[in-house]
């Protein structure tokens, strides 16, 4: 396993070979080959035969079904891609990253690399086996704060709560295959899973959960090509050429994380950055595009409420998961897909039910917005909220309309923070007083003069200081059948 904080020592991360099955003996004459659209092939060596069993999991299998950008290609005809063909695409980031740090560090840390090789592909792999239907905006339909933060497990949660749980094909393909998944799960997500430590050197988690990750590297690269747009061209290979691992101080003693050569990877860094920024505004946060999703998670609160009286071709996954606001087993969460979320919209456009008048306004409510969804008809209208005062005032509307009894506007509006956004800003932490060794430590390192240190510190850069700002953006969604009711609450809150 991963050698964990407090412990001392390094830990192998593979078994002894007496608590390893005949399945995990690597097969000399295996190889595997993918054709991807950013990577153009990737191969599976005979090392990695056991990437091919966590391929054919039912939770790895299922991510065909999943978009990586949810209902983006409502915008973007092309983004029909899959958070399938992203993680093997991230899989594939991690393998080059391993294979240029070991050709240029010492030989301790190449033993270490070697032997935590296996983890660090597999938590590449399965990083996003947790995503539900729609990607991101699956996690944002229930169990939010009064600013919008989410609570509940988000999708880093579901993917731990997957690989630790025995039951899943998963764990079990990696038990067979003598792979600690406490050692995968830790290096997923920003707070690892309960009783468990992350690594005491943070390279070995950089290369999946960093800002200088596989992860943003692949997602960058397949969305920017699968739109259309340009904004998240940067030069991955040379990122890949000048990774290398630095050393720099803890209260632990001095640690090693993965950094860039300083000499020559500024620019390339750079690009990457400025690219994330620009894909965030103009792709993920595309207004169309969140207006789409706000009616999206009216349309899932609305059909939490009737969900007593929905009909009876609603599939059972989508009605469990209702009815327990997204508190559901893992079993039921895997039954979860676009798919089956479609075809339950697809049931309620066409619900003409006889019901009781409180609950036949509703429901016509719930037919009229799956079936503007089903038909991708003009999205919601947005109102761009440009100060703090104005998104005071937004959040006072929303309580008001909240604890009215006109049914008419419960489900015709949604407030979109940047909380909700899955953008943060270079260096957020230090700005908002944040643990200071935690920000140190998330912050870009460069190797310069021996010795790590964070990339702002090493060369003063007009772009690196612009993106190290905070932005925000904040938007009040509502439907345009009731512009003349929302246009005259938000005149009267003062916001034009």
């Amino acid at each position: 396993m991963l050698p964990l904080a407090g412990t001392g020592h390094i830990n192998l991360l593979v078994m002894p070979k007496s608590k390893r099955t005949a399945r995990s003996q690597t097969n000399r004459s295996f190889n595997k080959v993918f054709r991807d659209p950013v990577h153009d092939l990737i191969r599976l060596g005979p090392e990695d035969e056991f990437i091919l069993r966590l391929i054919d999991t039912k939770e790895f299998q299922r991510l065909r079904r999943i978009k990586q950008l949810g209902i983006g290609y409502f915008v973007y005809p092309g983004a029909e891609h899959t958070r399938f063909a992203h993680s093997l695409g991230v899989f594939n980031f991690a393998r080059r990253m391993i294979e240029r740090l070991q050709g240029q560090c010492d030989v301790q840390t190449r033993r270490e690399l070697a032997s935590n090789t296996p983890v660090i592909k597999a938590a590449a792999l399965l990083h996003d086996i947790g995503h539900g239907p729609f990607s991101h905006v699956f996690e944002r339909a229930f169990d939010r704060d009064e600013h919008g933060a989410h609570q509940g497990l988000d999708h880093e949660g579901w993917t731990s709560r997957m690989i630790l749980d025995s039951s899943t094909e998963v764990h079990q393909v990696l038990a067979e295959s003598g792979i600690d998944a406490n050692s995968v799960a830790v290096l997923i997500t920003d707070k690892p899973p309960a009783g468990l430590e992350p690594p005491v050197d943070p390279y070995l988690k950089d290369i999946v959960h960093s800002q200088l990750d596989a992860d943003r590297m692949d997602y960058l690269l397949r969305d920017s090509l699968m739109t259309g747009s340009r904004f998240g061209q940067f030069d991955a290979e040379w990122i890949l050429n000048v990774l290398a691992i630095g050393e720099l101080p803890s209260g632990k003693g001095r640690i090693r994380k993965l950094c860039l050569d300083a000499s020559k990877g500024i620019g390339a860094i750079e690009s990457m950055l400025l690219a994330r920024l620009n894909m965030t505004k103009y792709v993920y946060g595309h207004k169309t595009t969140r207006a789409y999703e706000a009616e999206l998670l009216s349309l899932l609160h609305l059909a939490s409420e009737l969900v007593s009286i929905l009909p009876d071709e609603t599939p059972i996954p989508v009605r469990n998961f209702l009815e327990k606001r997204g508190d559901v087993e893992i079993k039921d969460y895997l039954l979860l897909d676009d798919e089956v979320m479609w075809w339950a919209i697809r049931r309620w456009a066409v619900w003409k039910p006889a019901l009781k008048p409180d609950h036949q306004a509703l429901a016509d409510v719930l037919s009229r917005h799956s079936l503007r969804l089903v038909r991708r008809q003009r999205p919601w209208r947005t109102h761009r909220l440009r100060t703090s005062q104005e998104l005071r005032q937004a959040a006072r509307l929303v309580e008001e309309l909240r604890g009215s009894q006109d049914d008419r506007l419960r489900f015709e509006w949604h407030l979109d923070t940047m909380s909700t956004w899955p953008y943060k800003e270079p260096a957020r932490r230090v700005r908002r007083g944040e643990d200071p060794e935690q920000a140190y430590f998330e912050d870009i390192h460069v190797v310069k003069d021996g010795g790590a240190v964070p990339i702002q510190e090493a060369e003063e850069s007009g772009i690196l200081n612009a993106l190290a700002e905070p932005w925000a953006e904040h938007r009040f969604h509502f439907d345009p059948k009731y512009f003349a009711e929302f246009t005259g609450h938000l005149r009267m809150l003062g916001i034009s």
